[in-house]
């Protein structure tokens, strides 16, 4: 697919819910319903797989399944020409960019009235060191 093409469906197209995601509808081909119903298939015999029987292996089992739902969510996108979603992650920054982001009012500054006065402690020596300056 043409970059130009896949930017403008990505910018402009329909989206529907795919798997917990937001799909542009247009990405949603008939190879991908294929590919995701034997996809969908395998993973669901994994997890049949797993509930049946539980042991030490499993646990690689289950980060093995994760990383499949991951891969279906992302199908759309893979199957179209963006096997590491390079293309989609440039568009997505190149329409952050385009957003105008909010500015921050400036901070007010005020002067406070403030005593410009020494704070000084008179402990049990001041008047030996610095003479009898306690009124």
């Amino acid at each position: 697919m043409d970059f130009k093409l896949y930017k403008k469906i990505i910018i402009e197209g329909e989206r529907i819910e795919w798997y917990g995601t937001e799909v542009p509808k247009d990405l949603v081909t008939k190879k991908v319903l294929f590919v995701s119903e034997n996809l969908n298939k395998e993973i669901d015999d994994l997890k049949s797989k797993i509930t049946n029987t539980r042991g030490s292996g499993f646990d690689k089992m289950e980060h093995y399944i994760k990383a499949l739902e991951n891969n279906l969510k992302n199908l759309p996108y893979s199957l179209n020409g963006d096997c590491y979603l390079k293309k989609k992650k440039m568009v997505e920054q190149s329409i952050e960019e385009k957003k105008p982001k909010p500015t921050k009012r400036p901070k007010r500054t005020s002067k406070k009235n403030t005593k410009n006065t020494k704070n000084t402690k008179n402990t049990k020596n001041s008047n030996l060191i610095f003479g009898n300056k306690i009124k």
